[in-house]
């Protein structure tokens, strides 16, 4: 592998230059590992494998906290929640199929019944990552570019603040169409039978006040080399519970968040990085996590890691996962599950699993990505080209699962994933198949893709 970029060189400019970029927005140093040795991992690069799901929801709630929420969820259908957190509704279905489980839960959002607007808050902060091998630094990767310059036309946070997460003037074509922000659109359509006309639920962005960096030594196992991207170069993965520190330490600090309550949803954005598990394989691209509030133990803080994967060279290497993880990609997925399962429910809560629609594993919440995410491509990628203030940029969004996927019922007629609506469908039975259990499991099958456990 080439040097990256002439790394050496171009830190000697950035920290020349870290007085006047500090100027605008203090950067926060993480505290570094102090011990360790050189990580090993079980397997090689491979995109969100389902083996490593536990990592990528995480529910910090406490038992009691858990036990309020499940409460709230068992009143009236569609009432909004009073917990100290961002904005949510509660209610619950029965499942179809003659077992007739009830599933509750929550949104965020308010009731779609009652209609209006409601507004969830995010806080995209940057993360800037310094790859060190015995302190020597051997790469930097930076979504501000207030260090090392945006691989592609623009910064990463500059063009997640203007993607289909934010940017409302995107024409979805349904049916039932729809033009707006992407989550949004998708809540829509999901509850097109009960909601208002006017209700809708938007996301804006605030600011982060910092720029967060951390430093992670390859000796003491905060990082490692696995092969390869398509130049054949090794490709940098950490630690995830070396950085699931440094990502509790920023959302947690009390001047990061500007409120006084935990309605903001931060949104931790880091440059290329995949994360391993020490001992348990690769790769987590981000997850997100419901945790005792900050400013309200009482209440409850939501919030999302997410990478961003330039489209081009980021330095010296491309991605290594094709089309999966590029942009706004895993930002999409982790913003839309955290919608729609923002307290990350556990499973002894839940109905007996669901089976994705590539019928390669099960599990039992609102998951909305994790359901599309092991399918093609072609199935899982939906692009959208908008007009930035840099120019023409194509986002790489991932197609999601709706509520009516989830719900077993109707088993035809409905809506099962979006922006695609082919991505999940109802899929016609093979013919003299013998039982409804081989009937059931087809790629890309909408509702009927079910497998009713345990044992999975």
């Amino acid at each position: 592998m080439r040097k990256l970029l002439g790394l050496g060189t171009i830190l000697a400019l950035a920290f020349v230059s870290l007085a006047g970029f500090a100027a605008e927005r203090p950067i926060i140093r993480l505290p570094r590992t102090t011990g360790g040795s050189p990580a090993t991992v079980v397997g090689g690069l491979k995109f969100d494998p389902h083996s490593l799901a536990q990592f990528k929801a995480q529910n910090r709630l406490s038992s009691a906290m858990n036990t309020l929420i499940k409460q709230q969820q068992s009143g009236a259908a569609y009432h909004n929640g009073t917990i100290d957190t961002a904005p949510y509704f509660n209610s619950w279905f029965i499942t179809g199929g003659g077992h007739n489980s009830v599933y509750s839960y929550s949104m965020l959002g308010h009731s779609p019944t009652a209609g209006g607007t409601t507004t969830v808050p995010t806080e995209i902060i940057p993360l800037i990552t310094q790859l060190d091998i015995g302190g020597v630094p051997y790469a930097i990767f930076d979504p501000s570019g207030g260090l090392i310059p945006a691989a592609d036309q623009d910064t990463d946070v500059n063009l997640l603040a203007q993607s289909p997460m934010y940017d409302a003037t995107t024409a979805y074509p349904g049916p039932p169409a729809q033009t707006g922000q992407l989550v949004d659109t998708a809540q829509r359509t999901a509850f097109r039978k009960v909601r208002t006309a006017n209700w809708h639920t938007n996301l804006n962005s605030v600011a982060s006040p910092f720029i967060w960096y951390q430093v992670l030594e390859y000796n003491n196992g905060d990082w490692t080399l696995l092969c390869c991207d398509p130049n054949n170069n090794p490709v940098p993965v950490v630690n995830i519970n070396v950085i699931a520190n440094n990502f509790n330490t920023i959302v947690t600090y009390p001047l990061e968040l500007p409120a006084t309550t935990n309605n903001i949803v931060p949104i931790i954005l880091t440059d290329y990085l995949t994360a391993f598990i020490p001992n348990g394989g690769c790769c987590v691209l981000g997850f997100h996590a419901a945790q005792s509030g900050t400013f309200d133990p009482a209440g409850v803080l939501i919030w999302t890691w997410a990478t961003w994967i330039p489209h081009n060279m980021d330095q010296g290497l491309l991605n290594p996962f094709g089309a999966f993880g590029a942009d706004v990609m895993v930002t999409t997925h982790e913003v839309q599950e955290l919608i729609n399962d923002p307290f990350v429910q556990t499973t002894g809560t839940l109905i007996s699993p669901w089976v994705d629609g590539s019928v390669s594993f099960a599990q039992a919440n609102l998951e909305v990505g994790d359901a599309i995410e092991a399918m093609a491509a072609a199935d899982v990628i939906y692009p959208d080209t908008l007009n930035t203030s840099t120019g023409p940029y194509t986002y790489t969004l991932q197609n999601t699962a709706l509520l009516e996927w989830f719900t077993r019922n109707p088993l035809s007629g409905g809506i099962y994933s979006w922006p695609n609506e082919h991505t999940l469908n109802q899929a016609p039975h093979q013919a003299n198949c013998a039982t409804a259990f081989v009937c059931s499991w087809f790629y890309g099958e909408g509702s009927a893709a079910f497998y009713f456990g345990p044992p999975y």
